[in-house]
């Protein structure tokens, strides 16, 4: 009997690290720069439906909130126009919610450092011309360390070394600065999907973080 009941916590837990290690990749693709085809995803609603059904699948629940509140322009100009305005360059030149991390504090060549020396550890390295601070690349990271739990559990090895990663990652990186850039973003009046978006993703890391440190305790 007791052998049977932690088999079938083993499952579960692979089974919500592989769906954490999907819903990161989720977000990251939809950080990035929008191409007409993730465009046509968002206005047809299908992006949205395959994030509702990765979150489904994740240990905390999550709401995506209503369909209305995703609304995206029908043109693709407008869309892309957006997220240039919010992400990249502003009014003013600059971006005015900027997804680099290392923008938000007050030493960005540290910040990036400590990004690579995370990254180095685990035997990643960056593409040349990428930045290690975009969020993108840090949900990517999160993603692959989710990914090699959920293999690590499938396998009978060491999960609890990445479960520690996550959450000292989660910690110091994402939920650390994420919501100076939602406070950012408010303040833009951002289309409905951009503000989904964001908001959807910092309700993401606090169930993370939340979850991470109650796997860790019981380890």
């Amino acid at each position: 009997m007791t052998i049977a009941a932690q088999t079938r916590d083993e499952v579960t837990e692979g089974a919500a690290a592989g769906a954490r290690s999907r819903f990161y990749a989720h977000l990251s693709r939809a950080f990035a720069f929008p191409r007409p085809e993730f465009h046509q995803e968002v206005v047809e609603g299908r992006w949205l439906g395959a994030g509702a059904e990765l979150m489904r699948a994740l240990p905390a629940r999550i709401a995506a909130g209503a369909a209305g509140a995703w609304r995206a322009p029908a043109d693709y100009d407008h869309f892309q126009s957006e997220y240039i305005r919010l992400f990249e360059v502003g009014a003013r030149g600059s971006a005015a919610c900027p997804l680099f991390s290392g923008q938000y504090g007050r030493d960005r060549l540290h910040a990036m450092e400590e990004l690579v020396r995370f990254y180095n550890f685990f035997g990643l390295r960056i593409s040349p011309g990428i930045m290690p601070d975009h969020v993108t690349v840090e949900l990517e990271f999160m993603h692959f360390l989710a990914f090699k739990e959920a293999e690590a559990r499938d396998g009978g090895g060491d999960a609890d070394s990445y479960l520690r990663a996550q959450r000292d990652f989660l910690q110091r990186q994402l939920a650390n600065w994420w919501p100076l850039l939602a406070a950012a973003v408010k303040l833009q009046r951002p289309l409905p999907f951009h503000r989904s978006l964001v908001a959807l993703a910092g309700r993401f890391f606090d169930a993370e973080r939340t979850y991470l440190q109650r796997a860790l305790k019981g380890s």
